[in-house]
């Protein structure tokens, strides 16, 4: 069995590396069912199948063929600089995704990808399958997005009133998830977490809360909630935009895990990242950078003390993280790992937009073992936290 490295900033252009007599050498022995906690639906569905949408659809605009719609959509080394250039491409993915019956058809598709292709090694162009062998199979699945952008709003500078009724994308989405567990007889589980944007207005997030909450007291399959976007935006350094933001996850309603992105750039520095904890009160953060490079440049150790403290798991995305230039490379992200470890931080790995990236969550691990960023033993512990800290339910999966 053979991967090959990806080519991120940093790591080797075209090394090859047998994986099997890597994986021996370490005495890796994988679970046979691991659980991901970091996926976005905007970067989880293969480029092939969103090209199958955009087309019977009738969606127009991006690009002049299939090569130039795989070529505009994939997140690459080099053709991003940084956070805000990365989510540039996710306008164009949420208006291919929007409406009741591309988003219930876009949950399905991410649930078999994360199925399907989460333990291989090795991948085709549009994000297909490309081994049949797997290290594991991601049985249960944590997916999170936003509605309100799914309703055609994110092309109406500003209004929060979409195209389509959020209900019934919402309706969608929770239906998609029911019909797919259904059929997997219990080899899969899902739940939905709904981002709100930094992006988006106040009204606009309060609408997507007051859903929300409706939605929740109607099922089971939404679990969580979550911030996200560009903090070059919104870092929530102004009181008053963050205590709007407390209000709106109140709004949300109770019973729901709460996740944050938060400190990913260095928009937000180590006093806004302790302030936006403090107050969102999330038991688990994407991307907490800022605090480990307060520590580094600053000797602060505010931040990843009160990431200890509050016993707050830390949801790292390698690939995503050397793209957007978070992590310089892998050397850097074997500091981040051995950082947290020193101060008793619990985290977790995953693939954040497998299908923009190329990725699986098994290469992404590989690769960290590969290159010395991380040992088995800090892989297989990540994998452990993942399943403690996921905001599903508990579920043996047969």
């Amino acid at each position: 069995m053979t991967v090959v490295t990806p080519p991120l900033s940093g790591t080797p252009k075209t090394s090859t590396t047998d994986t099997d007599a890597l994986l021996e050498r370490l005495s890796m022995k994988w679970p046979k069912h691991v659980t991901e906690l970091h996926v976005h639906l905007g970067g989880s569905v293969p480029l092939y199948r969103l090209w199958e949408i955009a087309i019977d659809r009738g969606i127009r605009g991006i690009g002049s063929g299939y090569e130039d719609f795989v070529n505009i959509l994939k997140i690459q080394d080099g053709k991003v600089k940084d956070l805000d250039s990365y989510l540039e491409v996710y306008d164009k993915i949420e208006l291919i995704q929007s409406g009741p019956s591309s988003v219930r058809e876009s949950i399905i598709i991410a649930i078999h990808r994360a199925y399907r292709t989460g333990g291989m090694l090795k991948l085709g162009p549009g994000g297909e399958g490309g081994s049949p062998e797997s290290l594991f199979a991601i049985r249960r699945f944590e997916l999170r997005w936003n509605p309100l952008k799914r309703t055609g709003a994110v092309f109406l500078k500003g209004s929060h009133a979409g195209l389509y009724d959020m209900d019934r994308v919402i309706k969608s989405a929770v239906n998609a998830v029911e019909e797919v567990e259904i059929g997997f007889h219990g080899q899969i589980q899902v739940g939905h977490i709904f981002c709100f944007g930094r992006d988006l207005t106040f009204e606009a997030n309060m609408a997507l809360a007051r859903k929300t909450r409706l939605w929740r007291e109607k099922t089971n399959k939404i679990i969580g909630i979550d911030l996200a976007g560009q903090e070059s935006i919104n870092p929530l350094s102004s009181p008053r935009k963050l205590e709007e933001m407390r209000t709106i996850f109140e709004e949300a309603g109770p019973g729901l895990g709460r996740t944050v992105h938060v400190g990913e750039t260095p928009h937000v520095d180590v006093d806004t990242f302790i302030k936006t904890i403090e107050v969102l009160k999330p038991t688990r953060v994407g991307h907490p950078i800022a605090a480990i490079r307060a520590l580094w440049d600053k000797k602060d150790d505010r931040g990843i003390k009160l990431l200890k403290e509050r016993k707050i798991v830390c949801e790292l995305c390698v690939k995503s993280n050397l793209l957007t230039g978070a992590v310089k490379d892998l050397a850097e992200y074997g500091k981040v790992i051995s950082t947290l470890d020193e101060y008793g931080v619990e985290y977790t790995f995953s693939t954040d937009a497998p299908s923009l990236q190329g990725t699986s969550l098994a290469q992404e691990l590989v690769m960290l073992l590969a290159s010395g960023a991380a040992t088995p033993d800090q892989i297989l512990r990540s994998l452990a936290v993942a399943e403690r800290a996921s905001f599903l339910p508990p579920h043996t999966v047969a």
